[in-house]
């Protein structure tokens, strides 16, 4: 050090030389390079892997349907503003199922049927009450009787005083059941019309005989030759007839019985070998009407 001071420009060299060196070593980049060899490296928060390069961000994926739909900080605008949804109001009780009501009885086959019954009717009637055999009714009936002059006619049949109507006999006596024929005499009405007549005597009838059965018999068909040349009287307006006299049925307390198929051939038409008229059974047969009512009626 004696020495240096010897050579004063030296000294002054190398002190200029100390001074400057570290600007110097920045702008030819080797505090860089000292860095990187003295000082320990700082961790890069992306880890390597061998042969990868970090992967570049991804875009945002668009919004799957059905995913929400990110709102805006600012808040909806007035067209996705929703009016909230209000519970539903609370359904009503409803009341009970009303118990069903119980089904009536099946009718029950009576062991005589013609015991304490009535027949009402026309001519046919009239045959049955006179050649049948069935003793034990009471009978209601003339020639020419329909439902239009039923109430105002009196019987020609029965042990009834002069004078009786149908009224008295209903009002007079409580039956079990009681068996009606009438409508070939008013074929030539309306149809229709005299339907409407048949079921209101049919509720006249059931309420003067409340507790009675109430059996509305078909009408006997006519033969062949009448229905072929009777514009009246056929067999194609008896069927029509009997269908709306049908409807009364309830298979309860009104019944129908149509006997047409034992005393009828094939074409519907009253068996020419079983009537002298085409129109009345021989007397034999109403026997066979009779046996046929004792076994359907119920």
């Amino acid at each position: 050090m004696k020495k240096l001071l010897h050579y004063p420009f030296l000294l002054l060299l190398m002190l200029t030389v100390a001074v400057a060196s570290p600007f110097l070593w920045k702008e030819m980049g080797l505090v860089d390079t000292l860095k990187a060899i003295y000082l320990p490296a700082e961790e890069d928060p992306t880890p390597q892997i061998a042969g990868f390069s970090s992967p570049d961000p991804l875009p945002d994926a668009p919004p799957v349907e059905g995913d929400p739909v990110p709102s805006d900080p600012a808040g909806p605008g007035p067209e996705q503003r929703q009016t909230p949804v209000e519970d539903d109001p609370p359904l009503p009780e409803l009341p009970p199922a009303p118990e069903p009501d119980p089904e009536p009885d099946p009718p029950v086959k009576p062991e005589n049927p013609f015991e304490n019954a009535l027949f009402i009717g026309d001519s046919r009637t009239v045959g049955i009450a006179k050649y049948s055999g069935i003793t034990e009714a009471d009978f209601f009936c003339t020639t020419g009787m329909d439902v239009y002059t039923v109430r105002q006619k009196e019987s020609s049949i029965g042990a009834w005083e002069k004078g009786t109507l149908l009224e008295d006999v209903l009002t007079g006596h409580q039956y079990d059941r009681i068996f009606i024929m009438l409508g070939i005499n008013e074929l030539g009405y309306n149809l229709e019309g005299t339907s409407g007549v048949y079921g209101d005597l049919l509720n006249w009838i059931r309420g003067l005989q409340p507790d009675a059965y109430l059996i509305v018999q078909a009408n006997l068909h006519v033969g062949k030759k009448r229905s072929d040349t009777d514009k009246v009287i056929n067999n194609p307006r008896i069927v029509q007839l009997n269908d709306y006299l049908s409807a009364y049925a309830d298979g309860s307390t009104v019944f129908y019985l149509d006997v047409n198929p034992i005393f009828c051939d094939e074409e519907g038409n009253l068996i020419a070998s079983y009537t002298f008229d085409d129109t009345h059974p021989y007397g034999k047969y109403y026997a066979l009407w009779a046996d046929w009512l004792r076994e359907n009626t119920p």
